[in-house]
């Protein structure tokens, strides 16, 4: 997208009061143009509004633009810090902040401060500038002016799922007197108050997906269908179920009806090699490779295959261990689940999204054995196997959704791959959950978690779950949303709103079973190859059964090689940063910081 650099003088004090850095005064060259022009020009002004959207997370990591990945961290997906992925190098975010636990001097890209709020004075900048504008009856500057209401109350929203209440900024400040810049939090629900109303607004002003290009508006911002699926994703959050509910169900209805033109992707793997305009996506970041490109594919893929970085992600067996036997039946041995053929007759999901041992994939078929010599369980030195070499996996996968076996792999910047922040799977999903707080498990409901698994070739929920009640619901949308949403961003927050970290974020490897907690580790699967040449996997289940007597291995089959996952309350919500706090005497910190 084009980028524009503007003088905006009154931003220094703006960004000062709610406490941005001095890094900002660095890197913004103020010698461009005045900004009383930049809203006399339609092109500057929809040049202006692009640069907004780049504020908007994407989840991938290090991308060439220089925006990089706000709220997500540089280097790790946000379920990084969670169950569902672990990563085994220091300078990875999730490993040395996030679980280790944030402080108001130390939460980098994670915390997302500094950069929603300097989003949300572009926004006021630039909705006051259309106002004031001699083009403001211009139909494409109102309709920017719409977008940018919508992108201020998206930068609130994640604002306030990071921090609860936080300053509610809605105009540009007058900086003749220095004390009106000092901002006390409002509460949370005063937050999801105004996003409510926002939201409420700008639908009603934005064309649907398919009439954005007669509104003579690209592919990459925002559509009517994306700001009713954004509005029931946080009203969710907010706990207003019965609004979330009937806000989801605008988008099914539309989508059912063919009002919109939005449908479900046949192939669930495709669906994450989109580069734009998926029929399943409401709102995507686009990268070209060249002018903004992405960095999954040489984070994430094996050695072999690597990229620069190669095989940071790698998702836990907790994670794997979730997806149920393609009877819809939990993976357990009653329910025909063998432990040492662990990948047959799975959830079809499973291989769309984990690289195990003897996935075909990438040309190749994976062989992560270790082999045994002496007594010793080892990798083979400088092979994909677990603990193999620097850059080989630490949990017995790899990540294979979102990999693109025919991209150009070098450098940062090569993967073409959009980031999904909204699509319909998750509406799906958001409608069953808020639908099921108000009325139970109604057939609205079955109906709605059905179409995922439908997609997914896995059978409807009335085969092995009839009649539930609302908890029983409840427990099968959690179960859908981790493997169907997985890494995806989703599993951070849904930890949170749920209140269930205590019991997700100490590992399910505990230092002492009797005192959670002190924390824990996430589980691995580490393949044994056998003398007769069969496999046998080592996880924290299986050890017993799979080692011999005076067996030694390389490495337990946990992630024990840095932190321990320690659960801490007072990260529901995340630190205000020091300096924001030092520069503003109206804020108070969260408790616990």
């Amino acid at each position: 997208m084009k980028k524009l650099n503007i003088l905006l003088l009154i931003a220094i004090a703006t960004f000062v009061f709610v406490g941005c850095g001095d890094d900002y005064l660095e890197s913004e060259p103020l010698n461009k143009i005045s900004s009383a022009a930049v809203f006399e020009s339609e092109g500057y002004t929809e040049a202006f509004l692009y640069d907004i959207y780049s504020y908007m997370p994407n989840g991938y990591g290090w991308e060439t633009t220089g925006h990089k990945a706000r709220g997500y961290g540089r280097r790790s997906f946000l379920d990084c810090t969670t169950d569902l992925v672990a990563n085994k190098s220091g300078y990875v975010e999730a490993w040395h902040i996030v679980n280790a636990g944030q402080t108001a001097n130390n939460a980098r890209e994670f915390g997302n401060w500094n950069e929603n709020y300097k989003a949300i004075y572009e926004c006021n900048t630039l909705i006051q500038g259309v106002d004031e504008s001699s083009l403001s009856g211009n139909s494409a500057m109102q309709m920017m002016k719409t977008e940018a209401r919508f992108l201020r109350a998206f930068f609130y929203f994640d604002l306030v799922r990071r921090y609860g209440g936080v300053p509610l900024i809605t105009a540009v400040p007058d900086i003749s007197d220095p004390e009106a810049l000092y901002i006390a939090r409002s509460t949370a629900e005063e937050i999801y108050d105004f996003i409510d109303a926002e939201f409420e607004a700008v639908a009603a002003e934005l064309p649907m997906a398919k009439e954005m290009s007669e509104a003579g508006m690209q592919w990459g911002r925002i559509c009517k269908e994306a700001v009713w699926g954004f509005h029931g994703r946080m009203l969710l959050h907010a706990e207003r179920y019965a609004e979330s509910a009937a806000m989801s169900k605008k988008v099914i209805d539309a989508v059912e009806s063919g009002a919109s033109d939005r449908a479900m992707a046949e192939d669930y793997r495709q669906l994450f090699l989109t580069t734009g305009d998926e029929k399943e996506v409401l709102f995507e970041i686009l990268f070209d490779g060249v002018n903004k490109g992405g960095t999954v594919d040489n984070f994430s893929r094996p050695p072999s295959n690597r990229g620069s970085w190669g095989g940071q992600h790698n998702p836990t067996e907790d994670l794997v261990a979730s997806y149920e036997m393609i009877s819809g039946l939990p993976a357990t041995p009653e329910n025909g689940f063998d432990p040492h053929d662990p990948y047959t007759d799975r959830d079809p999901r499973l291989d769309q999204t984990v690289i195990h041992h003897g996935t075909t994939f990438f040309g190749r078929t994976y062989d992560f054995a270790w082999v045994k010599t002496g007594n010793k369980w080892a990798p083979i030195k400088n092979t994909d196997a677990p603990h193999a070499q620097g850059l080989a996996t630490i949990t017995g996968y790899y990540l294979k959704k979102f990999m693109d076996p025919d991209a150009t792999v070098g450098d940062f910047g090569f993967s073409t791959q959009s980031w999904i922040v909204l699509r319909l799977g998750e509406v799906y999903l958001n409608y069953a959950e808020a639908q099921n707080e108000v009325a139970g498990a109604d057939q609205s409901v079955y109906d709605a978690v059905n179409v995922i698994r439908s997609r997914a070739g896995m059978p409807n929920l009335e085969v092995n779950y009839p009649g539930l009640d609302k908890a029983g619901m409840f427990e099968r949308i959690k179960h859908e949303r981790k493997v169907e949403l997985a890494f995806e961003g989703h599993r951070y927050w849904d930890i949170r709103r749920w209140e269930i970290a205590d019991e997700v974020c100490n590992g399910s490897v505990l230092i002492d079973p009797a005192d959670p907690s002190q924390g824990g580790y996430m589980s691995c699967c580490y393949p044994l190859k056998q003398a007769d040449g069969s496999v046998k996997y080592l996880t924290p289940a299986t050890m017993a059964d799979v080692l011999e007597p005076g067996d030694v291995v390389a490495q337990d089959p946990y992630t024990n090689m840095r932190k321990v996952y320690k659960w801490d309350d007072k990260r529901y919500l995340m630190p205000i940063p020091q300096n924001a706090i030092d520069k503003n005497p109206a804020l108070v910190q969260n408790p616990g910081y």
